[in-house]
């Protein structure tokens, strides 16, 4: 069984060719269909023609690694070099606004690397399931491109299966293989295919997550042995110290039988005896239950992501199509608790940063800036686009005095691209992030809040709305700090729908 292979070439174009065909029998004999094979190909070679044209000095001879992967149901590519960063350091003459204004193919087309760069990102973006930027400093940066195999998502043409009047609840338990394809229905029956994490209509797929650890499920099973319900840890990311809870669902024709209340109090069992130093949930903003249950179990609000998910998100029988792409409320549990955490917390926001930590019973002060403290000599920034639900995210792992330029490039990129929500997560332990904090708002980006131990143990979330205006009094906040977040970040935001 395949599982990876690294492959060094030279920065020539003849490199190019052997090596996509080469791709193109791993796709074949790990069974990507040949129109998912086609587009990683393409993506593959368009990067590396961009590498090769614009990346290196002229006359160069250097080496590019890279590596193909196979993972659940998919490829991973990733391409590795130590090539001239793009051009993020030069003067910007124009604001965000006026570079992608009345922007086109066109305009785009000229000798300028920068420019053809961001429409070759553009393009290839949309081809893949996700597409993710590192730059790893002194260590050079590496591109990741990652395509999942489809031929084993539900049909929607599969015939749904019908709760018979008789049947009942009967018990918890850790799914087997066999009530895989009925959590991908049920999801289906409930959301269509709206539903924010895809992995749910893939079978296949989750059957693997199930099988690693990396998703901790439950279901409910019926006298019948339906699957009736399901919920799920989740981590955001290999390595993760918190775990999400989520991809909770019930079958309405079994409400009022207490299904969801056991499936939670299974799953937060199971999170309280893990090491996770926390817990997480993505609440949706046009309906309150997802909220309401979370305060019942002791989360508290730390964020609110505005725009995270698309407008196309709709639950069957609750709420009709949005107006508006879905905000969602980040809650969260501490399961270990530090007494004080001393923080460098830009003075603008200290206030509300205290609150959302009292809120999880972390208490956090002011920390001192120390002359003595080293500032890296290159910042570590790693970007990941989100085609599914077409936002990006931005790690800044540690802040040099490129930062800001890195920063400015990648929001240029993305906006060219049309991602319609960029989020930034900054380490509110880094002595460096005030300064930026201040740089950020006046290129547009405005206050989200924290996400604990997400890539950073403090972490401090900005979010770049693209061309969008929100009508916050849509949002709906449950509890009185979540009311408190929305109208905080609701002043901040230029371009709000007013009432």
């Amino acid at each position: 069984m395949y599982k990876t292979s690294k492959v060094i070439i030279k920065n020539d174009f003849d490199s190019i060719e052997p090596l996509v065909g080469y791709l193109n029998s791993i796709s074949s004999l790990v069974g990507l269909s040949k129109k998912e094979t086609q587009r990683l190909s393409y993506a593959l070679e368009e990067s590396l023609q961009n590498t090769i044209s614009f990346d290196f000095e002229s006359g160069s001879e250097e080496d590019i690694e890279v590596e193909i992967s196979q993972i659940a149901s998919g490829l991973r590519v990733s391409i590795s070099d130590n090539g001239i960063p793009k051009n993020p350091f030069k003067k910007v003459d124009q604001s965000l606004d006026e570079m992608v204004k009345n922007v086109s193919f066109e305009s785009l087309a000229k000798s300028d690397g920068d420019d053809i760069s961001a429409l070759s990102d553009f393009v290839i973006h949309k081809l893949l399931d996700k597409y993710r930027y590192i730059n790893k400093g002194k260590d050079g940066r590496s591109i990741e491109m990652t395509i999942y195999a489809s031929n084993t998502r539900i049909d929607e043409n599969l015939e749904l299966q019908q709760a018979i009047e008789e049947d009942r609840f009967e018990l918890i338990r850790v799914p087997t293989s066999e009530d895989i394809t009925g959590i991908s229905r049920l999801f289906y029956k409930s959301y269509g295919y709206s539903y924010v994490n895809d992995l749910v209509y893939y079978p296949d797929r989750l059957i693997n997550n199930i099988e690693d650890n990396s998703l901790i499920s439950k279901v409910a099973i019926s006298q019948q042995n339906r699957v009736i319900g399901h919920i799920a840890l989740m981590q955001p990311f290999e390595g993760a110290k918190i775990s999400e809870w989520g991809m909770a669902i019930s079958d309405p024709v079994f409400r009022g039988q207490g299904i969801m209340s056991q499936l939670i109090s299974k799953i937060m069992h199971e999170a309280k005896g893990s090491s996770y130093h926390g817990i997480f949930s993505h609440s949706v903003t046009n309906h309150e239950f997802t909220q309401k249950i979370c305060v019942k179990y002791g989360f508290s609000d730390v964020a609110l992501l505005v725009g995270y998910a698309g407008s196309e998100l709709s639950f069957r029988n609750i709420t009709n199509s949005l107006t508006q792409r879905e905000s969602t409320i980040i809650s969260y549990i501490a399961l270990k608790k530090e007494e004080i955490v001393e923080l460098f917390m830009p003075k603008k926001h200290e206030q509300m940063i205290t609150k959302l930590y009292d809120g999880i019973g972390i208490k956090v002060r002011q920390k001192a800036p120390s002359k003595r403290e080293i500032t890296p000599l290159k910042t570590q920034i790693v970007d990941t686009i989100i085609p599914a639900i077409n936002i990006a995210e931005i790690i800044l792992q540690s802040i040099a005095s490129d930062a800001l330029d890195l920063v400015k490039f990648l929001t240029k990129k993305f906006s060219i691209a049309k991602i319609d929500i960029t989020y930034i997560y900054l380490d509110l332990e880094d002595e460096n992030l005030p300064d930026l904090v201040e740089s950020l708002e006046e290129m547009g980006y405005i206050f989200a809040g924290i996400f604990p131990h997400y890539h950073h143990d403090n972490a401090l979330v900005f979010q770049f709305i693209n061309n969008l205006k929100f009508d916050y009094s849509l949002i709906q906040s449950y509890t009185p700090l979540a009311k408190e977040l929305r109208d905080y970040i609701c002043s901040q935001d230029p371009n709000q729908i007013n009432e």
